[in-house]
């Protein structure tokens, strides 16, 4: 996005709204706690194996409360009541599912009827440090576009950000949220994302989430420093995985798997992308610069799932990773294919941080033109493409189809993606071409694997939990 989170209407509208659908109704709770999350949750609740809970509009837990979901747990935001669980600061989530009971966020649309931004997603708000200031006040980021009336009466329920990089959230584990991320009002980049953080600390454990049809990106991060590993964005809108106002977290094993038919064509300014990361909005100086890294991602963009053909005219793919704004993101590890751009470094100022912090090493990058690795400078004459291949970065751009990857399934899936599969076969060029040598891929948090991409011949760590055809499943 460059779009940042945005005006959540008012509790009372919403819930009114909800009510006065006929094709929506609140469900019964049938006595007891209500099934239905809304409003402001100011004491620590559970849900509970077994049930199926809903989410009306603008629902906040906040006052240090603590929302535990146990294994196995469904959650359906309600279609057209802006539904949104936001966690702030101070407050936690604690949703560990397990592989075989996975935790799901979902639309309450009927099987075969749920589409992308049928409600608002999952919001978590920390304390670490992000390089922006609300009226002075270092390291705080306000969730932008909401009324006057609006940010005076939320105040600190809907601000990011603070001086403690240890901060944490609570914990995500095999969890799946789907059909995602809507615009909460008319003003312009007021989308939600299917999973936003905004200055979250590296105390929070973030492991085997997947994102599937989100009506805005899949995952951004808005400063803090959390780390991640097992992340899926499968048949976004918008961007995959998006870094912005000093994020600094190491994030390892990502798959994002795109849909021809789905990218950002009614925003003016739309481009769908892998990674987008900016430093701010306007490219300052200020810290801490965003500079995440990534290891051991694979990216499959519209070209790849469908050979090069049938893709609509209309579409507005761009690139593999768009990496802007004196952003400084590194990426190790990682192959990116079937994008009509495979990286773009696009500006003088993220063009000059290659000398030190922007690295990319091991990475493979497979498009079917000569746009590999592009480069925008207003001043200068940066070869950045001698850079990018010199030799020991090791980076590959001999490969221009999806085939000669040698992925154990995923051309010809244009009707579905139900049984894809992403794991390399014997004879890929990305086995035995992990490496943890140098730069920053040396940090201690990676898993130090022999492979680029995310997974390897027998991994089974995308087995299970996941499910790449949520538009049909039974809930």
């Amino acid at each position: 996005m460059k779009k940042s989170l945005v005006a959540l209407a008012v509790f009372a509208t919403l819930i009114i709204s909800a009510c006065s659908k006929n094709n929506n109704p609140l469900p019964n709770p049938g006595g007891g706690e209500s099934d239905t999350l809304r409003g402001e949750i100011k004491a620590n609740r559970t849900l509970k194996t077994g049930k199926t809970y809903y989410i009306s509009g603008a629902t906040l837990v906040k006052n240090s409360a603590v929302l535990t979901i146990e294994p196995g747990v469904v959650i359906k935001g309600i279609k057209g009541t802006k539904a949104v669980l936001i966690i702030t600061r101070g407050s936690k989530i604690m949703a560990e599912g397990t592989a075989q009971k996975p935790i799901v966020f979902t639309s309450n649309q009927a099987a075969g009827a749920r589409n992308y931004a049928d409600w608002g997603g999952v919001v978590l708000l920390g304390k670490a440090k992000v390089n922006t200031s609300i009226d002075g006040v270092a390291n705080r980021r306000l969730l932008e576009g909401f009324s006057p009336d609006e940010v005076a009466t939320l105040k600190d329920d809907i601000v990011g950000g603070g001086d403690d990089d240890n901060d944490n959230s609570g914990v995500m584990k095999y969890v799946r949220i789907e059909f995602a991320g809507i615009a909460l009002s008319s003003i312009a980049n007021s989308e939600l994302n299917s999973l936003t953080f905004v200055g979250v600390g590296k105390g929070t454990v973030i492991d085997y989430i997947q994102c599937s049809y989100g009506g805005d990106d899949s995952f951004e991060w808005f400063g803090g420093n959390v780390n991640a590993k097992h992340l899926i964005a499968f048949r976004g809108l918008d961007d995959d995985f998006d870094t912005d106002n000093g994020f600094t977290g190491r994030v390892q094993f990502g798959i994002s798997i795109r849909d021809k038919d789905i990218s950002d064509k009614d925003n003016s300014s739309g481009a769908s992308n892998g990674f987008e990361s900016d430093n701010d909005a306007n490219g300052t100086d200020n810290t801490p610069f965003t500079a995440p890294v990534f290891s051991n991602f694979t990216f499959l963009g519209p070209w790849a799932i469908n050979n090069g053909t049938d893709i609509p005219t209309n579409n507005v793919f761009r690139r593999g990773a768009h990496i802007r704004l004196n952003s400084r993101l590194s990426i190790y590890n990682s192959v990116i294919a079937g994008f009509p751009t495979g990286i773009l470094i696009d500006g003088d100022k993220s063009a000059l941080a290659t000398a030190a912090e922007l690295d990319i090493r091991n990475t493979f990058v497979g498009v079917a033109s000569a746009n590999k690795l592009e480069v925008k400078l207003v001043a200068g004459t940066l070869n950045l493409k001698t850079w990018f291949m010199t030799a020991d970065r090791v980076n590959d751009t001999t490969y221009n189809t999806v085939d000669q990857y040698k992925f154990a399934k995923v051309s010809g899936l244009a009707a579905s993606y139900a049984d894809i599969d992403v794991r390399p076969v014997a004879g890929s060029p990305l086995i035995g071409k992990g490496a943890f040598t140098a730069g920053k891929s040396t940090d201690a948090f990676f898993t130090k694997v022999t492979y680029a991409g995310a997974l390897d011949v027998a991994d089974t760590w995308i087995n299970t939990w996941t499910n790449f055809d949520p538009k049909n499943a039974s809930y």
